[in-house]
């Protein structure tokens, strides 16, 4: 086991069928008020993805997951994070234990969501 590892993170996609993609998040009950800090707060740990994945690869969705070190975590926040829940078709799930927020975002262009930067909303 590498350094690497145990400092990565991950973000995790889901796509229903005829839905298309939701962002997975992870709640963080403790806000820090650190976007940083709070981004990786909300981003899957290697052991959380063992029980994420085969959950909803069970109900035949689609899952993408990426990889994501602690530096890459600059910048960035979760779009729902953001902007608390507006334009967003968004569930709250249990997935043995990890309280999951489920969301898609349908007010804004994907290139610009994709992004995950806040300038530019």
């Amino acid at each position: 086991m590498t350094i690497a590892w145990i400092m990565r993170k991950y973000n995790v996609y889901t796509f229903p069928p005829g839905v298309g993609r939701y962002e997975l998040i992870k709640e963080n009950p403790e806000q820090t008020g650190d976007a940083e800090e709070d981004y990786w707060n909300e981003c899957f740990t290697w052991q959380d993805l063992k029980m994420v994945v085969p959950y909803f690869r069970s109900l035949g969705w689609k899952v993408a997951v990426e990889p994501l070190a602690r530096e890459d975590a600059m910048g960035k926040i979760h779009i729902f994070s953001f902007t608390c829940g507006i334009n967003h078709d968004f569930r709250i799930l249990d997935i043995s234990g990890i309280r999951i927020i489920m969301a898609r975002d349908f007010g804004i262009h994907r290139s610009i969501k994709e992004s995950l930067n806040p300038i530019g909303y």
